[in-house]
């Protein structure tokens, strides 16, 4: 029997090659899971040469760093056999990890394939050597390699389907890892095949045989091809992401201007709709209040007044997603939110899917709307339990985080620095491309025909960015989907809950102004509050507004006014009448806020506003409570003055 030795150095220089080449196909198999048309077979074509060769690479010099006291050479023939069925074999990877999805049956099946075929090349590789001694084989390593080649190929596969479409700042350090995990056992594979050969000779003179002779200078002409191969591999990638990324910033700035055109024209839709809904809304109800109450008449009504809610709700949600709706933000705490929605979320998702709420302190507070922010998460916990139909998971999520410059250099319109993480996912079935890029498109929807509106993504989309954050989806066929939210942090306490419950409207009798530029709007609120016993001026224009309390002295106790009016806005003409009647109380009125008039599409702090479509009843409340609120102001201001002056 010849007893061969290993050089440790061509030992070393082989398992180096195996970890490079694992990290290089960990690597590619994201560029190839990304590639569509033309590309993919490209990707494939190039990443089968790069892995192929790159294992193959690590067999053959693996065998060059065998020594006999014999020469050895090797059957070009075979060495190319063995190179094709590398290529061939990790072809099949790259077809089997690119998969939308990959079960771990499907997983188990590959890996029984291709660690056969991984054997098998290096049985090939095997045979190429020419050496003047018979070969023999011990069975139990042969099958302890092929069981090896199995496991790695399982380990190798299922790592490149982790990773695949891994893009965080930790990606190339699991990779590494991974790497290191499978060329471990690729060269673990080789080394055991090795093992199992041993070499016999009967004595006689030596042969000579043709072919490759294994020298020094072969093994580096290998290492060096395998390394300029699997580098060129590597470069290829990082431009792919480089120019992914390009497009990807290109592709986010045109659906931020799509989004944005498609929320002006939406949000002025609305706002004329909702005078249109206004005057509906009021005018039934006066036909209804001169009618019997069992008059056949009333049935009619009442279907008139609950279509125009109908359409009153979908324009509210046309205006969250234009950014034109007023809110009222507050510095909140987002676990006191998460609970409330919480509450909501137990009679909306059923018992076959688990929620699983996890925002543990500490958690900064955000500045938001609160029936806002418990719509975005109502919204998205609702979509969420319909891509779940056969149960599921359903986590919501909230924490600090800090978006990299590198973040916000990928991601669009995002300023680096401190946020809060709102994140709800869920284990659906995902979505493709092609759905993903739409979701926040108003009245775009998946669901069949009358099953929704196509509006609760768009919604939270608006409202979203009305409150100064950010919205990002993360999705895949078949491995569910995130939505992640970024709302800024808020510097203060987070305020109290609103308790406050509704002012019954009592009759009064001061004078109020109501200027509005649409004919039935003023008309109608003119009529509301007349009945109610309330003095109306009625201004068509800040013009004429003003005419009325400077030119004429009217004495005016309560100014109702539009937010957008021509000449002027609303609030504009509130600071002028305040010139003339210092303490003038105002309500406004408003469809929808420009950031010209209230910034961000937020009032001032108390402020108050009647938002469009409203009934009789509302406008008569709101009335009532902000002339109260006035005079309990007044009150409270002689109190001092009083105690003063008795000193």
């Amino acid at each position: 029997m010849l007893e061969g030795w290993y050089s440790p150095v061509i030992v070393v220089l082989s398992v180096l090659i195996a970890i490079l080449a694992s990290y290089t196909a960990l690597d590619l198999a994201g560029r190839i899971t990304l590639a569509d048309g033309r590309e993919r077979p490209a990707w494939v074509a190039g990443g089968a040469i790069a892995m192929g060769v790159g294992i193959w690479s690590m067999h053959f010099v693996g065998m060059l760093a065998l020594h006999l006291p014999v020469p050895i050479t090797y059957a070009f023939e075979l060495i190319l056999l063995s190179v094709i069925v590398a290529v061939a074999a990790s072809a099949f990877a790259f077809h089997v990890v690119s998969r939308r999805t990959l079960t771990w049956s499907a997983l188990a099946l590959s890996a029984l394939w291709m660690g056969p075929a991984i054997a098998g090349m290096h049985y090939i590789g095997m045979a190429a050597m020419r050496v003047d001694a018979e070969q023999h084989y011990d069975a139990r390593l042969v099958g302890a390699s092929i069981v090896i080649a199995v496991v790695a190929s399982f380990v190798g596969l299922w790592l490149a389907y982790r990773y695949r479409a891994d893009e965080s700042s930790r990606a190339g350090f699991r990779r590494l890892v991974g790497g290191c995990v499978m060329g471990g056992a690729i060269a673990g594979m080789h080394y055991t095949g090795m093992a199992a050969a041993s070499f016999t000779t009967d004595g006689s003179p030596p042969h000579t045989f043709g072919g490759l002779v294994a020298t020094r200078e072969l093994t580096l002409a290998v290492t060096f091809g395998t390394l300029l191969i699997l580098a060129l591999g590597l470069l290829g990638a990082k431009m792919d992401r480089w120019f992914r990324a390009r497009l990807e910033v290109e592709e986010r700035r045109r659906e931020a201007q799509k989004l944005e055109a498609i929320g002006q024209l939406a949000g002025g839709i609305a706002h004329d709709f909702n005078n249109i809904l206004t005057a509906i809304n009021n005018y039934a109800e006066f036909v209804s209040a001169s009618l019997p109450a069992d008059a056949p008449e009333q049935s009619d009504l009442a279907g008139i007044r609950e279509a125009a809610d109908r359409a009153a709700a979908l324009t509210a949600q046309l205006l969250a997603f234009g950014r034109k709706q007023i809110v009222q933000p507050a510095i909140l705490d987002l676990r006191e939110v998460l609970g409330e929605a919480g509450r909501l979320l137990r009679r909306l998702i059923g018992e076959h899917i688990r929620v699983e709420v996890e925002a543990a302190p500490p958690l900064s507070p955000v500045m938001a709307d609160r029936a806002q922010l418990i719509q975005v998460v109502l919204n998205l916990a609702i979509n969420a339990r319909d891509a779940m139909p056969d149960g599921g998971t359903l986590t919501i999520e909230a924490r600090d985080v800090r978006l990299s410059d590198e973040y916000a250099r990928v991601h669009l319109g995002v300023d680096p620095g401190r946020y809060i993480e709102l994140a709800v996912s869920d284990t659906g079935h995902g979505m493709p491309p092609e759905v993903k890029a739409r979701i926040f498109e108003p009245f775009f929807t998946t669901k069949p025909r009358g099953v929704g509106t196509g509006l609760g993504l768009s919604t939270v989309f608006g409202i979203v960015k009305q409150s100064g954050g950010h919205i990002y989806v993360y999705t895949e066929p078949g491995r569910g989907t995130s939505v992640k939210v970024y709302l800024p942090r808020a510097v203060g306490t987070p305020a109290a809950g609103d308790r406050r419950q509704e002012i019954r409207a009592q009759p009064g009798q001061e004078t109020v102004l109501v200027v509005e530029d649409d004919p039935s709007i003023r008309d109608l609120a003119q009529r509301v509050l007349l009945k109610r016993g309330y003095t109306v001026l009625a201004a068509a224009s800040p013009g004429e507004a003003v005419a009325l309390v400077g030119e004429r002295g009217v004495p005016v106790d309560l100014l109702v006014t539009d937010v957008m009016l021509p000449e002027m806005s609303g609030p504009d003409l509130a600071k002028i009448l305040a010139a003339q009647r210092p303490g003038l109380p105002v309500l406004y009125m408003s469809g929808y806020t420009d950031t010209t008039v209230v910034r961000g599409g937020r009032l001032d702090p108390g402020a108050t506003f009647l938002p469009k479509p409203f009934g009789p009843e509302a406008l008569l409340r709101k009335v009532r409570e902000v002339l109260d609120a006035a005079a309990a102001s007044r009150v409270t201001e002689r109190r001092p003055q009083e105690k003063s002056e008795a000193v």
